[in-house]
């Protein structure tokens, strides 16, 4: 049975048997297989067996699917052959052995549309801890104002203290 075989950045392994001609996969629960890893989209891709051959198509996800650090949105898999999809790597470890792992280049289906995108992950909101806005020099004129509104209660204070 074909199986993927995952090494995470942090070096986490894992391994899964392809068992279903249809195989969602992810970082969300709902995926028939998880990798719980910040880089990969809730629905990266998915694992489809067409009889004779398996094809992984990129679902658009943000961090993408990659062959040789070229974005691909599709690719058939062939035994021993290794991709990357956000920045975990993958292995696919085909039903046979044949006697040389070795790896065609990927088909690419396509190149254009949104998956093929660059992402500005400065305009990106929602994501990764609040910054604090730039302080404009303030602090001083705050400071003024604080001794300002001292001065003008110490003036009332005595005010009232000489006529009475």
């Amino acid at each position: 049975m074909a199986k993927i075989q995952f090494t995470t950045p942090e070096g986490q392994t894992g391994e899964a048997e392809l068992n279903s001609e249809r195989i969602a996969l992810g970082r969300a629960a709902d995926n028939a297989l998880v990798i719980a890893h910040d880089s990969i989209s809730s629905h990266h891709g998915e694992f489809v067996f067409d009889g004779s051959v398996w094809i992984f198509s990129d679902l658009g996800s943000t961090n993408g699917t990659f062959v040789g650090g070229q974005r691909v949105d599709s690719l058939e898999m062939a035994h021993g052959g290794v991709f990357t999809i956000g920045h975990v790597e993958v292995v696919f470890i085909g039903d046979e052995e044949p006697a040389e792992a070795s790896y065609s280049a990927p088909q690419t289906l396509t190149h254009t549309g949104y998956g093929a995108t660059p992402i500005d992950k400065s305009r990106r909101s929602g994501f990764g801890p609040k910054s604090k806005p730039k302080s404009y020099g303030y602090g001083p004129l705050y400071g003024l104002g604080f001794l300002m509104l001292a001065g003008c209660a110490y003036a009332i204070y005595s005010a009232l203290n000489l006529t009475a």
